[in-house]
């Protein structure tokens, strides 16, 4: 026993893995039965009864009330409780049942709530000062009025009162439109909680150790205080004692006999872990039993006796214990009267089972549950028509009634679409959304699996959490609240993959840590390449992102765009359909990108070269190109034609068909040999073991047979082709995988040691029927000419008298076949440039450092090699030819487009100039001589300034929206986000902020030309019209996407500093990224910590120059102004000394004044 005869009754601990627990953030008690509620960081709620002493509570109901922590539970009458959490207030049944919900506004969270003394009312009140009346009968709002924005403390009784962060205690009438009827400070820091008993008030907060007793009737002065031996924190009233609970960890009470100047004789004191604190606390209303919870999610249950009744809603004569309740089971039903309220229905037991029940399912094993449910088409989606909360639209007809096919289109749409997983193993249980972080904290709750699950998953053959299909998840916030630092903890950035095409990332990565390649692509688009859609400006822009980002995370949505316009790619089929299915394996298609890719980057590169002359191979066909001598003979006449050619990888056979293609081909040739001797000679080479050089080797030289014209014979024969490799590139040598059959079986992978048949328990679980590889790529190999034959040997048996190089592995790209989340994706394993012995993963925006085992590997059936990358030891004759390149075309974008700024398309656009209405005269009458529309070219001496890093702008930027969020509407009226909307760049706008005669002026204010479709222009926040984006029919001068581009480019590279509110997203619209030392945004620095809301732009500049902007519509240069002038006054602020927390909450004090309405005031 404890002092005071109080002692712990039990301990409780739910895992929401297999390491830790969710932290409990609310108890409570009911007052009418023995049940115990508590709430839990994930949003669940869970209701528990009692057991013997010692034992764990048994566990009744368990829900998810909410994706929000649960902060509050208040029980109801009618077995039910009111549960508040940052987003829904609710009212849940004990049974699990919800009756009635209501949410909060966007960027707006509750932070109080409380029940009225008869439990008919229910008052809340959210951060921005909102606050609310609710009728739990009716369940309907009863009353809204605004009320203190930093409530953190609420008691409902007659009156609603209220305790606010600044220590002040508030008294609202809710009879008289929530009227204050007083108010008074009565701490010094923030009201941690607050009790109320008849008239008194009891207040605890700040750093106080006492607890003020103030009389409601009267708030002038406190009537006593009473001294504590800590920091109390959270009180309750009880029907004879004041509960308090102290931030040190105890619980201890003062008797309201004594007006709270005696302790009482309760007493709790948990041991609580290291780095542990009481996070929640509550006592029973027979105040025989207290619980208190710590944030490792244990709850201590404490009590007086062996036998304590939580309730008051039994009689005493008719307590049964939990011993009693056995022996009335065992007595027979006849022993209780059902007849008497006031014996609980607890008091009847159940059977106990001795056998696991089928319903109790392990959690560290994965049950097959058939397949996913089908995907309802986009086209029905996007032709919804609501009503009464159900969704019509007329049938496609695409399908047969009431059927559905399944088959890998279909897994490959519903999985790419937002399917979300459990990903705590990569963020270490942390939030992945950045508004929760900054609500909850960083703190790392549920781990995920231990390492026996992780080993069993591994037995099993599953895929890796850090290998399968990366998604990202959407809050209401959007896509920039996606956390994507913790899947990334290196300086190299990834890509993000929720657009479409995004199989190319892998392969974008490959050539990016190809530096002779990456030189030359930044050396192009520094350039002045007139092409708009040159795809390998695309490719230097999107390097130099990657090089400059540090490790956040980028996206190539404006290259796969430019990809997607491109015809070749249409015509060779390198692009997905609109619902991100391919005729093709990935593996395959990531082939043909890479040889599109080469040849596209090896025709626009030419410009680059010095020397022009015929003699020497394109720079880039030096890089990747391997020459080839294809030579074609006729067996018949002899007749034989050579031809020299460059290709940029070269294809391995089959492991299968080495040895046998070059006879058997002579066979068929000769027109001698029946099949069934083709067939023989077929078999004999399937038994020769061939291992990884040796398949190397013979893919350097190829042979083929295929029926052409003969111009001597003049007719159709079996023309003889040999294809043999003369010479190898002197940078990068790439070898593509081919794809094994989906019917291999086990005597052909019995041939060769690189196979593996799909026989495997694993592979049978996943129901992959599927050929694997069974290998170890070699870090190295040399290559040998010898006879005018090329062979590949091993690096231990290279020769110094023969001509021979060696090829270190610098680059894997695998695909992943995991059958649970889709049917392929891609992901590529890169040699660390700056350790050798290092290797990075690349799953699109997760990067980690792995071991080169895992990397050269092969011999998981979910994995196979696509396409792997040899680099050259030596190359000198390369690295000088890259070096004069890079000297005379070095990459630095010329200030001549901002000093004299044209555009390819200015040529296309004489022919806007008749029939234009008042308000496109009057735009172009701004836009004459050098200026481009409303924009000022810079100066020669502000060029000079921008090119020493001394210049500094106001960005702003409009958009308008390519493409519809896609979303799933579910039958109780939520939504869940799959995609969010595409946004394209449609105006760009700077203004100079160096001051100056010209301090102000706009410099760039380019209007971006979109030939794509466009969903909806947003006309009342972007300002623009129909027209003002195509070619040919708008007012203003138009400017490509590459050109626009490459201005923000230049800034960025020029250490400009940029001013803007709300920067986040619009770089991340315009695919760039910016470092944060160059940004100056006023959303962040008006944006007070104690405040979930963001101030808007046309709120600041209203405040500090009491005009209005945004009247009408939306303006780039005006927003940008406007940016400058709250800027500026920032600047003062800070320079005069001013607080700048003042002056946010005057800011926040005026805005919840006015309900962040602005009054009609034009400029």
């Amino acid at each position: 026993m404890e002092e005071g005869g109080w002692f712990e009754y039990t301990q409780n601990w739910e895992a929401a893995g297999d390491d830790l627990a969710w932290p409990i953030l609310a108890v409570a008690v009911r007052t009418d039965s023995e049940l115990i509620y508590t709430g839990d960081s994930s949003g669940q709620l869970t209701t528990y009864t009692l057991n013997a002493p010692g034992e764990a509570l048994d566990r009744q109901t368990s829900i998810k009330c909410a994706q929000a922590p649960v902060r509050r539970i208040l029980p109801l009458q009618s077995s039910c409780a009111f549960v508040q959490t940052d987003d829904i207030v609710q009212v849940v049944a004990d049974s699990g049942l919800r009756q009635c919900k209501w949410e909060t506004s966007l960027n707006d969270a509750f932070v109080g709530a409380a029940i009225s003394t008869n439990g008919t009312e229910a008052f809340v009140c959210t951060s921005a000062g909102s606050g609310t009346l609710l009728d739990l009968e009716t369940e309907k709002i009863a009353r809204r009025a605004t009320v203190e924005a930093s409530a953190c403390a609420v008691q409902f009784t007659r009156e609603v009162m209220l305790g606010t962060a600044d220590g002040m205690l508030a008294v609202r009438d809710p009879r008289a439109a929530f009227s204050i009827v007083q108010s008074a400070t009565v701490c010094s820091g923030a009201v941690s909680d607050m009790a109320v008993r008849d008239h008194n008030v009891y207040v605890c907060g700040g750093q106080q150790h006492t607890v003020q007793i103030y009389d409601v009737r009267k708030l002038a002065q406190p009537v006593r205080a009473v001294e504590c031996d800590g920091q109390p924190t959270r009180l309750w009233a009880a029907e004879s004692n004041l509960w308090i609970s102290h931030e040190e960890g105890f619980v201890d009470t003062r008797s309201f006999a004594s007006e709270c100047q005696t302790m009482g004789t309760a007493y709790v004191e948990p041991e609580l872990q290291d780095y542990a604190f009481i996070s929640a606390f509550a006592a029973a209303p027979s105040e025989r039993m207290a619980l208190v919870a710590d944030t490792t999610g244990v709850l201590y249950v404490w009590a007086d006796c062996e036998e304590p009744l939580l309730s008051t809603g039994c009689v005493p004569d008719v307590q049964i214990g939990l011993n009693d309740m056995g022996q009335c089971w065992a007595a027979g039903a006849d022993t209780l009267s059902f007849d008497d309220e006031h014996i609980s229905l607890s008091c009847v037991d159940i059977p106990h089972a001795h056998e696991p029940l089928l319903s109790c399912m392990d959690a560290d094993v994965e049950y097959d549950v058939g397949r996913p449910v089908s995907y309802v088409d986009a086209g029905v989606l996007s032709s919804l028509k609501m009503m009464d909360n159900v969704g019509y639209a007329p049938n496609p007809r695409k399908a047969r009634r009431n059927q559905q096919p399944f088959g890998a289109h279909n897994w490959r749409f519903k999985w790419r679409d937002g399917v979300k997983d459990d990903d705590r193993e990569l963020t270490q249980g942390r939030s992945k959304f950045l508004s929760q972080q900054r609500r909850y904290g960083h703190t790392p709750h549920a781990s995920g699996r231990s390492k026996a699950a992780l080993a069993q998953r591994a037995a099993e053959g599953n895929v890796p959490k850090h290998l399968q299909l990366m998604q990202i998840e959407y809050s209401r916030f959007g896509v920039e609240d996606f956390d994507f630092s913790l899947y990334n903890t290196t300086k190299w950035s990834g890509l993000e993959g929720n657009i479409s095409n995004t199989y190319a990332n892998a392969l974008l990565q490959v050539l990016y840590f190809s530096p002779e390649f990456r030189q030359l692509t930044l050396s192009h688009c520094a350039t002045n390449c007139p092409d708009a859609n040159c795809l390998t400006c695309q490719l230097g822009l999107l390097f130099r992102m990657l090089g400059t980002a540090q490790g956040a995370s980028c996206h190539a949505t404006q290259l796969l765009q430019v990809l997607a316009q491109r015809p070749e790619a249409t015509a060779l089929g390198l692009l997905e359909d609109s619902h991100g299915n391919v005729m093709i394996t990935y593996a395959v298609l990531a082939q043909r990108l890479m040889r599109f890719v080469l040849e596209q980057a090896s025709n626009e590169c030419r410009r680059l070269e010095i020397d022009s002359t015929n003699q020497q191979p394109r720079i880039v066909e030096r890089v990747f190109g391997v020459t080839q001598q294809s030579t074609t003979e006729c067996p018949v006449c002899h007749a034989a034609n050579s031809r020299e050619s460059h290709v940029f990888a070269i294809d391995l056979e089959s492991p299968l068909s080495v040895g046998s293609s070059s006879g058997l081909a002579a066979v068929l040739a000769g027109g001698s040999a029946s099949v069934r001797r083709a067939e023989s000679m077929a078999r004999n080479g399937r038994n020769q073991k061939v291992g990884f050089l040796e398949l190397v080797s013979s893919s350097l030289v190829r042979h083929d047979t295929q029926r052409a014209w003969c111009a001597s014979c003049k007719k159709f024969q079996l023309l003889n082709t040999e294809k043999r490799v003369s010479n190898m590139p002197e940078a990068y040598l790439a070898l593509n995988f081919p794809p094994l059959s989906s019917t291999l079986d086990s005597a052909s992978a019995a041939s060769s040691p690189l196979l593996n048949a799909s026989t495997s328990a694993a592979k049978s679980a996943a129901a992959e029927n599927a050929g694997s590889w069974q290998m170890t790529l070699p870090t190295a190999f040399a290559l040998q000419m010898s006879d005018s034959e090329m062979q590949a040997l091993p690096v231990d048996e290279m020769e110094g008298n023969r001509a021979q190089s060696r090829f270190d592995l610098v680059a894997i790209v695998s695909s992943i076949r995991d059958t649970r989340r889709g049917p392929e994706h891609l992901v590529v394993h890169v040699r660390d440039p700056n350790d050798s012995a290092a290797w990075l993963l690349f799953n699109d925006f997760l990067v980690q450092r792995v071991s080169e085992e895992s990397a050269t590997v092969f011999n998981d059936w979910w994995r196979t090699p696509s396409i792997a990358v040899y680099a050259k030891a030596e190359s000198q004759s390369l690295q000088g030819a890259i070096q004069t390149i890079a000297h005379y075309h070095p990459y630095k974008i010329s200030t001549r487009i901002l000093t004299v700024p044209r555009s390819t398309l200015d040529s296309q656009q004489q022919s806007a100039t008749a029939g234009m209405s008042q308000r496109w005269n009057s735009n172009r009458s701004s836009s004459n001589g050098r200026m481009r529309n409303a924009a000022v070219p810079l100066t020669k001496f502000e060029a000079e300034q921008l090119e020493h890093g001394e210049f500094q702008c106001a960005l702003d930027a409009e958009f308008v929206v390519l493409e519809d969020a896609r979303m799933e509407v579910f039958s109780d009226g939520t939504r869940q986000v799959h995609r969010p909307a595409v946004h394209g760049l449609a105006r760009l706008s700077a203004v100079r902020a160096n001051g100056g005669d010209l301090h102000g002026v706009p410099f760039i204010d380019d209007y971006v030309a979109i030939s794509r479709p466009v969903f909806d222009l947003a006309t009342q926040y972007s300002g623009i019209h129909a027209g003002d984006l195509t070619v040919g029919v708008s007012p203003y001068k138009l400017s490509t996407m590459k050109e626009v581009y490459k201005k923000l480019r230049l800034l960025i590279d020029s250490n400009c500093i940029i001013i803007g509110h709300g920067l986040k997203h619009d770089f991340r619209v315009c695919n760039i990224v910016v470092p944060l030392h160059l940004q100056k945004d006023t959303m962040l620095l008006y944006q007070s910590p104690s405040h979930i809301r963001p101030v808007s732009l046309r709120f600041l500049y209203w405040y500090f120059s009491r005009k209005s902007i945004q009247t009408r519509e939306h303006s780039s240069v005006e927003d940008a102004q406007a940016t400058l002038k709250v800027y500026e006054s920032y600047v003062q602020c800070v320079a005069e000394g001013k607080s700048v927390e003042t002056v946010l909450d005057d800011i926040y004090a005026v805005g919840s004044s006015m309900s962040w309405k602005l009054p009609d005031q034009k400029i």
